[in-house]
Parts: structure tokens; sequence; C-alpha cells
């Protein structure tokens, strides 16, 4: 570890946090209703969409009514891009000529990107055609805008009292697409172009020189588009294969900064937006220190193991001076100009905020690194992806509430409500969801021929890159111990039902409780009410993240990454 390596951290952090903080009033007043400076551009607009849909935005919606929308517009889009995939060899855009996808491969592919996980079991540049590739953006901004407003949705059932509805799904959904998603692609795609990464329809091959002399025939298409809203989005599905490792997709090292930039700024600006909607500001920068604590816990982690190297490797390799050309630590699967610190930024932050986009190698990480960064995706709330992460936390929070009552020995109480027994099942009930629905089909994986035979790594090792493709899809993050050959029939179609299964249990549940906590009177407070800020329930909620976290993975990451550590140490190796 440098000083300057932890400057740079300290910068991007810093950075995310104050642009954060405007942005959540914005999307605030948006979400309020309440006027902004762009309504004179996307009123109108709004309002021409919603009449081309032949919907009433003006028409409140009860929880069941909002999920239900929702879950028939995914689907809609789901077979709209299932079947563009399927037969992209009749759509233009394909001057390569590709062929349409298998049906498995399709399958996963579609409903990865609808779930805002995007998983990727193909190579784009050498699979999909521009138009394909262009479907798969549309997706971006939609997966992105429904987190989003079943975040929105959960909130309104905190603060409305004795109510029925949680709003309208398609005036949500349209907001969040067109009030945010949109403008903030336009801006951070320019920039990219600015920056190198190339945008094009028609164009499917560059011829380039490289650095050898020899030249090379490079698929191009709308790049610079799909790095913006892939990253804002909180999606990580990229044009090419190696994602941001691709120097068309992060030219340098003020784009791959950008990109954490991107990945990290709105999903802080939410758990913001909540207390200003809420009321109680100090409740959500409660619940900020606790996701920014794990994050920097999982940084400072990831960093001081890769810094450091593999000591086996130390050993062999103590006569070697460190300089500017040979930095030390673990460089295997990084890139020299961007650096271990921000490498280990970026992948820590990748996981955290479930994009899934990756500017290294994660199967060449340390174990220990490798553990954090599976970690992460297992308790999946340290801020997490557009509104989901904000879901979790919450839910989660509801659990260290009543938890915290059955202590004192008093009905629980949150924000002025009771939680009873109805909230505390669904809740854990999201909670487990997401448990079972990564250890079964992992468990399920090892006993398989099938699932053993895309293991490339034998020991320990190879245990985590199943437990990582599992963890990432049900967390639908969708980064890869790429050491794993996912693209096969078992792994298609079993990561596919992860990824729905992970991406919509919990989301109904989440919406269930905000149903219910819609309906409930305000309780004022009084001497025994536990306050929903401060030392005292930042304690609380932390130490139940960590309590439900180990007793529900350890035994999992004991297997794999934590055995792989101490082998390691002691010098033994699997090969």
């Amino acid at each position: 570890m440098t000083y300057t390596g932890v400057l740079q951290i300290l910068i991007t952090l810093a950075v995310m946090v104050i642009a954060a903080v405007p942005l959540s009033k914005y999307l605030a007043h948006v979400f309020k209703c309440e006027h902004t400076f762009l309504d004179g551009i996307i009123n109108p607009v709004e309002s021409w969409t919603l009449k081309f849909l032949k919907v009433n935005g003006n028409e409140e919606m009860d929880w069941v009514k909002y999920l239900k929308t929702g879950l028939i517009v995914n689907f809609l889009m789901l077979s709209i891009v299932y079947f563009i995939l399927r037969f992209q060899n009749f759509f233009p855009f394909n001057q390569m000529r590709y062929p349409g996808i298998p049906w498995a491969l399709d399958f996963n592919t579609a409903i990865s990107f609808i779930t805002n996980t995007n998983w990727q079991n193909y190579g784009g540049e050498e699979v999909l055609s521009n138009f394909s590739q262009m479907a798969l953006v549309f997706l971006q901004f939609t997966s992105a805008a429904t987190g989003l407003v079943f975040a929105v949705a959960f909130i309104r059932g905190l603060i409305r009292r004795e109510a029925k509805y949680v709003g309208n799904f398609y005036a949500d959904f349209i907001k969040a697409v067109y009030r945010l998603f949109f403008p903030l692609a336009v801006i951070f795609a320019v920039i990219m172009l600015w920056q190198g990464s190339p945008q094009s329809i028609f164009t499917m091959q560059k011829n380039v020189v490289n650095m050898t002399g020899t030249k090379q025939t490079l698929s191009v298409g709308p790049v610079a588009s799909m790095v913006s809203i892939e990253n804002i989005g909180t999606n990580g599905g990229g044009f090419y294969n190696a994602n941001a490792a691709q120097p068309y997709e992060n030219p340098n090292p003020f784009t791959n900064a950008l990109i954490i930039f991107m990945m990290g700024t709105i999903p802080i600006a939410l758990f913001l937006m909540y207390g200003i909607m809420i009321g109680n500001k100090k409740h959500a920068w409660t619940l900020f220190a606790v996701a920014m604590t794990l994050l920097v816990v999982c940084l400072a982690t990831v960093y001081s193991q890769e810094a450091h190297g593999n000591p086996f490797l130390a050993k062999l390799g103590a006569n070697i001076r460190v300089s500017k050309n040979n930095p030390g630590g673990n460089m295997e699967g990084k890139q020299e100009h961007i650096g271990i610190a921000q490498t280990s930024l970026f992948a820590v932050a990748t996981t955290a905020f479930t994009t899934g986009n990756v500017d290294s190698a994660h199967d060449s990480f340390m174990p220990l690194s490798g553990m954090v960064l599976i970690a992460e995706m297992m308790l999946n709330l340290i801020f997490g992806g557009k509104g989901v992460g904000l879901l979790n936390m919450l839910a989660m929070v509801i659990i260290a509430v009543f938890i915290a009552g059955l202590m004192v020995g008093r009905t629980p109480e949150f924000l002025g409500k009771k939680i009873e027994a109805k909230e505390v099942k669904l809740a854990t009930l999201a909670m487990f969801a997401h448990a079972f629905i990564i250890l079964i089909p992992f468990a399920i994986a090892l006993a398989l021929p099938a699932g053993l035979a895309g293991i490339l790594n034998p020991g320990p090792h190879g245990l985590s890159e199943i437990l990582y493709a599992y963890t990432s899809t049900t967390a639908n993050n969708g980064s890869a111990f790429a050491g794993l050959n996912g693209n096969t029939l078992f792994y298609n179609i079993s990561l596919g039902l992860t990824i729905f299964f992970g991406r919509y249990i919990p989301i109904i549940c989440q919406v269930a409780i905000a149903g219910s906590l819609i309906k409930k009177k305000s309780i004022p407070e009084s001497a025994g009410t536990f306050p929903a800020h401060g030392i005292l329930f930042y304690t609380v909620v932390m130490g139940t993240i960590l309590l439900v976290g180990a007793l529900t993975f350890f035994p999992a990451l004991a297997l794999g990454p934590i055995a792989e550590h101490f082998a390691m140490v002691k010098g033994h190796l699997f090969y």
C-alpha cells in the first residue's frame, strides 16, 4: 500500500459522496412530484409517452397492482429482447452476419439484462450484432429504473399513514428513465467518446495497428453509450467480453476513475434521498455510515492483500528489486497503467454497488480479496444497485429493530410504525431467499458432473469459482471468476434461474412490506422509543448484518477462499 494509492481512493470516494448530496435532493424532488429545472423539457415528453402507452399516470396503485404492473412490463420487455437475440440474423446492423444465439444462452442473457444482472456467458463482439447490443442497452435503462421505483414505492409505504396507494408504476418508471438515467447517460457517453471510446451503429470492424506493428481487426459499435448506461445503471454488461479491461471501454486511468464514479454516485444518493423523503436525515446518514464502514473495511482488505501479493511468489522473487516498472504486489490480471490501488477500488466498488463491470481478472485476485468480493455480494446491501441495495438495507433494519425490541420486551417500532409479525416474516423471507438461492444451486453444482465440468482450477479455488458465479447472479451483479466456463446448458439454465429468483423474490417481499406499513397509524415517540439514528442504532444494525451474514455464509467461504488462503500461507499449491 502506498500513500499515493490511498490518496487516489480517498479522493474518488469523496467526490462520489459530494456529488451524491445535490443529486439526492434532485431525486427527492422528482419522486415527490415537485418542481425541477428539467420540467420545461421533460414534462411534455412524459405526457406524450403516457398518452402513447394509453395509461393514466395520475392513477394511484396499491402495492399489489404496482408490483403486478412492474412485473408484467418486465416480462414484456424480456420477451421482446429474447426474440431479437434469438433471430438477430433477420434484423439490421448485422454486418458480420452473426446467427441468432442458441436458446439456452438467449434465456440466460435476456433474463440477465432485464434483472440488472448482465451476466454474460458470451463475448459480445464475437456473437452479437450492433442491433442486438442496442437492444441490451435498452434493458440497461429499464432494469435500473425498475429497481429504483420499487425502492420509491417502499419509501412511500413508510411515510404515508393509514393509506392504500404507493404511487403509479408507469409515472415513476418514466420519471426514472427520462429525468435521471437518460440525461446522465448522454453526458457520460459524450465524455467517454471524447476519451477514446468508439460510437458507431453501422461499422462492425475497425483495422488498427498494435504496438508490435501487427495489423488487427477489432469490432466496434455503440461502445461509448453502452459504457455510460452500464455503469450509471449499475448494470455492468459491456460491449466487449473483457469489459473495462478492454481499452475501448476504459481507455485510461481517468476513465477508470470516472467509471467508478458512475457506479457509486447514484446508489449513495438514493440513501440520502431516502432521508429527505421520510423527513429524517439523521436516520439516513446513520445507514450511510453503516454502508460506508463496510465499504471501507472491504476496500482496505482488498487493497492490502493485493499490495502485499502472494507470499509464496515473494520468496521466489526476493532478490527482484521493486521499481516503477515492477511495483510489487499481485499484478496478475491487472493493467499496469491503472495500478493496484484503482484496480482494488474498482473491484470493491463493482461488487458493492452490484454493477459487475470489471477492469481486471477477479479470478487472479488473492484468496482473501476474492472472499471480500464474494461477501459483498452475499450481503448485497453495501449501497448496492439502483434501489435494491437500499431495499435490502431497510429489510435488514426491520430485522435489527425487531431483535432490539425483543431484547427490551417492547413491541418494535420503526419511523413511527409498529413492526409486527407480518413485516418481520417478509423481511426474513427476503433475507433467507437470497441465501437459499445462492447456496442450494451451489451445492447442486458441486454434486453434479455438469457443474464440476465448468471448473478451470482445482482445489478450493475451483469451488470459489462456482460460489462466486451463484453469488454474483443471485445478487444481480454479473461479474465472475472467469475461470468458470458458464456457457454450458447446465450453467445457462441454472444461473438464469438464480438471476430470476434472486431479483424478484426479494422485491416481492419488500414491496409487500410497504403495502403492510402504509396501512398503519403513526405512533408518537415516547421515552421507550428506539431512536432510528445515532451510535446505538448504528451498532445494532451493523451487528445484525455481521451476525446474519456470518451465520449464513461463513461455512461456504471457509471451504473456498479461506481454505485457499491458509493453504497458500503454508506453501501448498493446487495445480
